[in-house]
């Protein structure tokens, strides 16, 4: 039977894929893909850590610049991809 690290982690995996998810929609959406930009807002759902750990893995995209905004949102934008 799992311990107690065990159900924290799966908590902490949750929230997070929510989180992916939430932002997945906002940049798969018609206009954003057509303009190649978006802004991102923190719900106050969201835990500090997993909306960090998204930016982190965002920012390391190849082509993808983030800017912080000063009401706390992030505004991304990506180069066009060849295929």
């Amino acid at each position: 039977m799992p311990g107690p690290a065990h159900a924290t982690h799966q908590t902490q995996l949750s929230s997070y894929s929510r989180l992916v998810r939430r932002v997945n929609l906002t940049l798969t959406t018609p206009r954003a893909q057509r303009e190649r930009q978006a802004n991102l807002c923190p719900s106050s759902s969201d835990r500090p850590e997993d909306w960090e750990r998204l930016l982190e893995e965002i920012e390391q995209a190849e082509g993808v610049a983030l800017t912080h905004r000063p009401d706390g949102s992030i505004h991304v934008r990506w180069l066009r991809t060849e295929h």
